[in-house]
């Protein structure tokens, strides 16, 4: 489980980085000065939607990926947290943020085909 929260991390981090990159993408490969309203299309306006979906469920996923281990471990704090399918099992959240990495690192590439 260990290996699967670190790579959730990885996912969160990359994530966050490309949501930088697209702004920086704009400004010091295209040229739009920093002043201007930077120019978006559906496909930016996307890929930071699925970057931001894949930053969320994977901070969820690293929350229920701790639960899931307590619950295994038969440790019980004496509180029991709502949704307990997604404690027993995290795995859709973890298929949601690969989704999200991946669909964002597309749309991303579309955008960026599209604007050089």
């Amino acid at each position: 489980m260990a290996v699967f929260v670190d790579n959730a991390k990885t996912y969160v981090q990359l994530s966050a980085g490309a949501l930088l990159l697209s702004i920086t993408f704009l400004h010091e490969i295209l040229g739009i000065p920093k002043e201007q309203k930077l120019p978006t299309d559906r496909w930016l306006v996307s890929s930071w939607w699925s970057f931001l979906v894949a930053i969320v469920f994977g901070a969820l996923y690293q929350y229920y990926a701790a639960k899931f281990l307590e619950w295994k471990s038969g440790i019980s704090r004496g509180h029991h947290s709502w949704p307990q399918f997604l404690i027993e099992h995290p795995w859709p959240l973890y298929s949601v943020m690969l989704a999200g990495f991946y669909v964002g690192g597309l749309c991303f590439t579309i955008s960026a085909v599209r604007r050089l």
